[in-house]
């Protein structure tokens, strides 16, 4: 019994001592936790300072060319109106409402521009606007343009934030016009632009691009007159002078970014873009400023640090001394008790655990295989593309040496540059293929739907496929069948992409001297507007597995085999294919088997068109001039001296002759220093120095010379997505033609101009 009680005291004593060891262990931890996790804050700081704020301009960018872009259409609105008009009063009851109407949606004062600067209001007050003299020529050149200004309005001075566009001229009440703008008070700009974020304690500029400021929010300096905000950091010796060289360089790039700056008086300066006027936003914000809220959080997180800890001290120093104050034998069998509680939760705890690790597991096996998938569709799709690049520019480069050698041979030289145009034309239609994907894929393919005749779909696909079967010694069976409809609204272009496709995989993979049969055929329907339309495409060629069927209309795949191998391609026909029909709202089906063929079924409504009479297709519609370009005289936009010169060798090939410029700049001031009928048409490059083909075409159209209106403006350019295609339309060009130049599509384009026809454009072709 005594030694009982003795164990039991030199437990308590044991107690005495640990207890307190325990808490100054359980302190001194919290403490090394709390100050590793302030390091920790203090680097989060320091790393997303820069993050925070060039978040914070991105959103003032977004905002500000949403309004501005709000307000430049509304301007094009007006526009439309003038030049409908192209001489009105402001009494006419009519061109009143019209305007008051403009003014009461857009909230804001109408202004018609001359180029002096002299500006009349909707309701006929007259004003001059202080407007610098470099963006009155900025609208002449054809730029829009957006600056804080000030007005004498009936000797009362006040200022706006003034956004303009330019114009072709237009007069009201006898006096001509090129400009249109609205205005808006700089609260509301300031109220557009506000930083809740920042407390006001942001500086904001909007730069032109020479970088002096049209716009602050700083009300001690609302009016800037051609006043650089570079110029005004370094006079404060706020920035040094490698650092504004530096920033100077990013501003004229027009890149976006943000840059700590200031030394011993750090701030952060954000820079981004504001393409709708071609201005940069600047914003200016002390660093202290930009972390605060950061250093907030971390104070925050850390206080409930401190809190939680303090808690658990607490709570263990609680814990011990009830402990102390129990006997031996009670706190025995409850911690017998709690240990058994504790055992049985922590293996259901574990059991779920193990679990849920065991799902993540398999998701993330999961998802490792997929992107093992994908990366291996992409490498293998670049193993393709760059083998089938390198196979045709290899036969360029072997050609061209051996035309060099036997340049003295007619017919060899004759027959190498066959070669070469076989090589070239495969080469371009790599290359259209992974644009077509890239367009597909971004959601920017443009359908033209146009009346057209089933029977000449069917005799362009035998006429391009029939000789490639012949070549392989294959016979190729096209036949139409139970057509009761055979004229239909459709994008032909596209249908011809899709089934030429087919086709082609068709002579591709199917052996010499075998079979390949198209059939169109009309099925049943309830509709009387839309047809319903099977095509089929089967061969007898290789065939294909299963486990390749599934995922031939997959980007990127390819059959891998001995003899497929050796067939050039990209694995992106197939995707092109299906998502063409899919997006005409079609389906296409695959039955296959390897060693006995595949056949590929197509179904797709097309809308009914008007009967029309066989003398009336279009392919007899079509009148053949080959002389169409003779005696023609082209001024061309090129600033590349190698297409230079091919496209004025190709035009001298047809008779034509050409004058060309290599810039935008030089094609407006040649053409309009030109007498009238010098120039039958121009062909314009979009990409060019000094001024682009869009603003170069603005400036035509607006120029005072007798053919400005009507001299045709065809598009010739690397462009050739679809919206390229309507910027050069909205340009007030005619007609969009893609490099390299088709002579056979730019005759039959000119041809379709001269004869009052619809523009022809590249998406017409492909």
């Amino acid at each position: 019994m005594k030694n009982k009680v003795q164990m039991e005291q030199a437990a308590v004593k044991r107690k005495k001592v640990i207890v307190p060891f325990l808490i100054g262990l359980l302190l001194l931890s919290s403490i090394v936790f709390i100050k590793h996790l302030m390091n920790r804050m203090n680097s989060y700081i320091e790393k997303n300072g820069k993050m925070s704020m060039g978040a914070v301009v991105e959103q003032m960018q977004q905002t500000y060319e949403l309004q501005t872009n709000g307000y430049y259409s509304q301007l094009h609105l007006v526009e439309g109106y003038l030049l409908q008009k192209k001489e009105l009063s402001l009494e006419t009851e009519e061109n009143r409402n019209f305007f008051e109407a403009w003014e009461r949606e857009s909230e804001s004062t109408l202004l018609f521009l001359q180029e002096n600067g002299k500006a009349i209001t909707a309701d006929g007050t007259k004003m001059r606007i202080d407007i610098p003299s470099k963006l009155l020529l900025d609208l002449r050149n054809g730029h829009n343009i957006a600056k804080l200004v000030a007005w004498n309005h009936e000797e009362i001075q006040n200022g706006a934030y003034l956004v303009a566009i330019p114009c072709q001229p237009y007069r009201i009440d006898g006096k001509t016009y090129t400009a249109i703008g609205t205005a808006y008070n700089h609260a509301k700009l300031d109220s557009m632009l506000k930083l809740k974020g920042y407390h006001g304690n942001a500086y904001l500029f909007l730069l032109d691009n020479e970088g002096n400021i049209t716009y602050t929010n700083q009300s001690k300096d609302v009016f800037f007159r051609n006043y650089s905000l570079l110029k005004h950091l370094r006079k404060s010796q706020a920035i040094t002078e490698g650092e504004a060289e530096t920033l100077q360089k990013r501003l004229a790039a027009r890149e976006q970014g943000v840059e700590l700056l200031g030394g011993k008086s750090p701030y952060y300066l954000g820079y981004c873009p504001i393409e709708s006027n071609h201005s940069m936003l600047i914003c200016i914000v002390a660093k202290g400023v930009v972390d605060n809220t950061l250093t907030e959080y971390q104070k925050a997180v850390s206080f409930t640090t401190m809190f939680m800890v303090g808690f658990i001290i607490l709570l263990f120093a609680g814990l011990f001394y009830s402990v102390s104050r129990l006997s031996i034998a009670d706190q025995k069998a409850k911690y017998e008790k709690r240990n058994n509680e504790l055992q049985i939760q922590a293996m259901k705890e574990l059991e779920a655990s193990n679990q849920n690790l065991k799902e993540a597991k398999n998701i993330a096996t999961e998802a490792l295989q997929t992107a093992e998938n994908a990366n291996k569709a992409k490498t293998d799709f670049l193993s393709n593309v760059s083998h089938d690049i390198r196979t045709p520019m290899n036969a360029i480069v072997g050609i061209t040496a051996l035309i060099r050698h036997n340049a003295g041979d007619k017919v060899k030289v004759l027959e190498y540059v066959d070669k070469i145009d076989i090589s070239a034309q495969h080469l371009l239609g790599i290359i259209n293929n992974v644009l077509d994907m890239s367009k597909i894929e971004a959601g920017k393919t443009a359908f033209q739907y146009t009346d057209f005749s089933i029977s000449d779909l069917l005799q362009d696909l035998n006429a391009i496929f029939h000789s490639q079967a012949e070549e392989k010694d294959q016979t190729l069976t096209i036949t139409k069948e139970k057509i009761r409809h055979e004229w239909v609204n459709g994008d032909q272009v596209h249908l011809m992409q899709i089934f030429s496709n087919l086709l082609s995989n068709a002579v591709k993979y199917t052996q010499d001297g075998g079979a390949i049969h198209f059939v169109a055929e009309e099925c049943e329907t309830a509709s009387t507007v839309y047809a319903r339309y099977r095509f089929f495409v089967r061969d007898n060629g290789m065939g294909m597995s299963d486990a390749f069927k599934d995922t031939i209309f997959d980007a990127f795949t390819r059959a891998e085999n001995s003899v497929t191998n050796k067939i050039q391609g990209t694995g992106l026909g197939m995707a092109i294919t299906r998502n063409l029909v899919e997006a005409m709202g079609g389906t296409i089906y695959v039955e296959s088997k390897p060693g006995q063929g595949s056949c590929f079924e197509v179904l797709i409504d097309l809308k009914i068109a008007k009967e029309r009479p066989a003398f009336l297709s279009s392919k007899e519609e079509e009148t053949p001039n080959g002389a169409i370009l003779e005696g023609m005289h082209f001024l061309c936009a090129e600033d590349n001296e190698l297409n230079a010169e091919i496209l004025t060798e190709l035009l001298k090939m047809k008779g034509a002759e050409c004058t060309i410029c290599e810039n935008g700049q030089k094609v407006v001031e040649t053409f309009e220093q030109s007498v009238p009928g010098a120039y039958d048409m121009i062909l314009m490059d979009v990409q060019m120095p000094v001024m682009n083909g869009y603003d170069a075409a603005r400036a035509i159209r607006r120029s005072l010379h007798k053919q400005a209106g009507t001299i045709p403006i065809i598009a010739m350019t690397a462009n050739a997505f679809s919206e390229d295609i309507r910027h050069s339309l909205t340009a007030g060009m005619n007609a969009h033609i893609s490099k390299p130049v088709d002579m056979m599509l730019l005759e039959k384009t000119i041809r379709s101009i001269k004869s009052g026809g619809g523009s022809e454009t590249q998406a017409d072709k492909e």
